[in-house]
């Protein structure tokens, strides 16, 4: 029954998210050989009558750059292109593949129960209300973000990109990634201020077993106080360079359907859920060059724009 549930989740997301038609090619870039939910992928794409292309590529492979020409050659040439690898795969071949028209979806590091979960949502819905905050984001001016286990950070946004993730990738030259919904805004570099206690979650970490307490002044984090999962964060950053320890992004999660797994790719979907990221975010479109980015998360933070309350010990406000 899985691999059933599984392929009619897979044909449902590949006609709402991407709406691959009769006769286009969709190339799947994996390197799971026996993942179920690679064969309900493929299967999927049978089923909306496309013309499946499989690529298996091993990590040694994806993760050095350049890709081999005959790949980069595949991902010039098709309609639509699904990615489903162990790790995140490189920024720069999505780039390459929407510049050239086409519709880019990414599973990175998504398990047959995590899709099972978080991918079965209503699109149409999740897409308008990741969008409303979106546009809310883009309108403000400084967000202030507050959490019962101590949390209390200001910073500026004005004029700052904001990106989103509503898992729709339906038109020639678009981009997203499932589990879908989430949104982030960038800061005014220097402007965040106060103290973020990490509850949920953390890159290269998982679930967090005790909170993690940053003090952030004129940006930058300049403590980390907490147990033996802070001993290892601070290690990190002492590891990376300087701008690994600049607050990179603020955002929310709007996914009614994501839970708290330990995997970043669900964790910032959790709706009503806050998250931050430390280092790089030139990849997002800000100023910051460093060797890390490390995202972690917030359990039912109050978030507000401008003073308005946009999320709230879990839930969303009406916008």
């Amino acid at each position: 029954m899985a691999i059933e549930a599984l392929e009619r989740l897979c044909t449902k997301v590949l006609k709402e998210c991407t709406a691959l038609a009769e006769g286009e090619t969709c190339l799947l870039i994996t390197d799971l050989e026996h993942s179920r939910l690679r064969l309900a992928l493929a299967d999927a794409i049978s089923a909306c009558s496309g013309v499946p292309i499989l690529l298996g590529l091993p990590e040694e492979v994806y993760l050095r750059e350049p890709l081999p020409k005959a790949v980069e050659g595949a991902l010039a040439k098709a309609d639509v292109v699904l990615i489903h690898t162990r790790r995140l795969f490189p920024q720069k071949p999505r780039r390459l593949a929407v510049e050239l028209g086409a519709r880019v979806l990414s599973l990175c590091t998504v398990t047959e129960e995590m899709a099972l979960r978080a991918l079965d949502v209503d699109y149409p819905e999740l897409s308008r209300t990741t969008r409303r905050l979106a546009q809310a984001f883009s309108k403000a001016e400084e967000v202030f973000m507050i959490s019962r286990a101590g949390t209390e950070l200001r910073l500026k946004i004005k004029d700052q990109p904001v990106v989103y993730l509503d898992g729709l990738a339906r038109e020639p030259g678009k981009i997203s990634a499932l589990p879908a919904g989430v949104v982030a805004a960038l800061p005014v570099p220097g402007t965040a201020e106060g103290r973020v206690v990490l509850t949920g979650s953390l890159a290269s970490i998982g679930l967090l077993q005790e909170p993690i307490a940053l003090t952030v002044e004129r940006g930058r984090v300049m403590e980390v106080r907490g147990g033996a999962e802070a001993n290892r964060l601070r290690e990190i950053l002492e590891a990376a360079d300087e701008n690994a320890w600049l607050l990179a992004e603020v955002g929310l999660g709007t996914n009614p359907k994501a839970t708290y797994t330990g995997n970043l790719v669900e964790d910032e979907r959790v709706r009503g859920s806050g998250h931050i990221g430390l280092g790089r975010n030139t990849h997002l479109g800000g100023p910051i060059h460093s060797s890390l980015h490390l995202d972690g998360t917030l359990r039912e933070p109050e978030i507000y724009l401008d003073g308005r309350p946009v999320a709230s010990r879990g839930e969303l406000a009406a916008l």
